[in-house]
């Protein structure tokens, strides 16, 4: 799921909130869960469900009868999602900390057909005329986009509310993603997207699945995904549980933004709308911070972040990408991000990487360009060092 503020060329003000509705915990011990799918009207069984972890490389699918077993070395708690066309997706939280138990899952129809209140404003050759703006804004825009392309652009679907100047999206089936430099196939229910043009906002939520392509297990695929995975929101997110950010290259430093309003300076925070035209202005309040400055304990399996108006990330192991570098004045001396908590509460983080609430993220600077679909990886990535 994202949330976007836009830029101009000059200052970077590009906000994402990534929320792709997944699930938490480190891999363990083998779990098998079992359960069974039918149709919530005539309990008939369905068959053919797709059944997944969401965010994972995890799944399996419903057979003849309509049962369904999946086994998974995720501990803790996550969501099973099920999907098939003609029914509504639904989601059961699993928390394998519990007894789960024979699943006995029900799903709503629907109608194959778009709904009438989204056919009244259906936008006729919707993708000819907001396919690139919808591309670079989910799948992200080049480098991101290089060697990753949409299969199925026809379940895309846009309407455009013009009082608002809002453009929505949605998908009457699963959103197929090839991704050929991170070998995967990527298999992803969108449940909402929308683009507020007069805010600079996009936000967008759905349920991914990896399918591994035949090139995932060659060296140059698996490098690659190392080299997405070091300096991301994931690996932050491990080192901050871990209390390992700056073993891993991290640095975090406070800070306030402000923008000038009448004469007087009013701090900003990330439900604060504002154009192109207004200056942002930044001081730091603090210097470098270590990890249980800003998180702590929440439970045996969790931590929680908390900090006041914005932190500032650095990953100091490598520099930006040439094209961001150049579209965006970034100056080369790391890879700098900014984080601020929205609806100021902590963020409960899990050791592979995800945390709740992820609609409560909201990522600037370079996470905010490179945190969309181009550059995502499953939750149970594994990384592994290549010379």
């Amino acid at each position: 799921m994202v949330k976007i503020k836009l830029y101009n060329k000059k200052i970077l003000r590009y906000f994402i909130l990534c929320v792709l509705l997944i699930g938490a915990f480190p891999l363990y011990a083998q779990t098998t869960i079992k359960g069974k799918v039918v149709d919530k009207e005539t309990n008939a069984p369905i068959d053919n469900v797709s059944v997944y972890i969401s965010n994972s490389s995890n799944g399996t699918r419903s057979d003849a009868d309509g049962n369904f077993t999946l086994v998974t070395r995720s501990q803790g708690q996550f969501e099973l999602v099920f999907s098939i066309m003609g029914y509504t997706i639904k989601m059961v939280p699993v928390n394998t900390s519990q007894q789960t138990g024979f699943l006995n899952v029900a799903l709503s129809s629907k109608s194959n057909d778009l709904p009438e209140v989204v056919l009244r404003t259906y936008i006729k050759d919707g993708w000819k005329v907001w396919g690139k703006q919808f591309l670079d804004q989910f799948i992200g825009s080049y480098p991101l986009s290089a060697d990753c392309k949409i299969l199925n652009p026809e379940v895309i679907h846009f309407q455009f509310k013009k009082l608002d100047s809002v453009l929505i999206a949605f998908a009457n089936e699963t959103i197929l993603v090839e991704n050929k430099k991170l070998g995967y196939v990527l298999h992803y229910d969108l449940s909402e997207f929308k683009y507020d043009f007069i805010n600079g906002l996009i936000f967008f939520q759905g349920y991914p699945l990896f399918e591994d392509l035949k090139n995932s297990t060659s060296k140059k695929v698996l490098k690659k995904r190392m080299e997405i995975y070091e300096g991301s929101v994931m690996h932050f997110m491990r080192s901050l549980y871990t209390n390992k950010l700056r073993e891993n290259n991290f640095e975090i430093r406070q800070m306030v933004k402000t923008i000038n309003i009448g004469g007087k300076p009013i701090i900003i925070d990330g439900n604060t709308k504002y154009d192109n035209s207004h200056k942002v202005s930044f001081d730091f309040t603090s210097g470098l911070l270590s990890a249980d400055s800003v998180a702590y304990g929440e439970n045996e399996n969790t931590a929680a972040l908390f900090f006041k108006n914005f932190l500032q990330v650095t990953y100091t192991k490598k520099v930006a990408p040439a094209y961001y570098s150049r579209s965006y004045n970034a100056n080369g001396q790391g890879i700098v991000s900014e984080i601020t908590l929205i609806n100021k509460k902590p963020l409960l983080i899990y050791s592979n990487g995800t945390y709740y609430e992820p609609t409560s993220l909201l990522l600037s600077g370079y996470w905010g360009w490179s945190e969309k679909i181009g550059y995502l990886l499953p939750f149970d990535f594994t990384p592994i060092k290549y010379k």
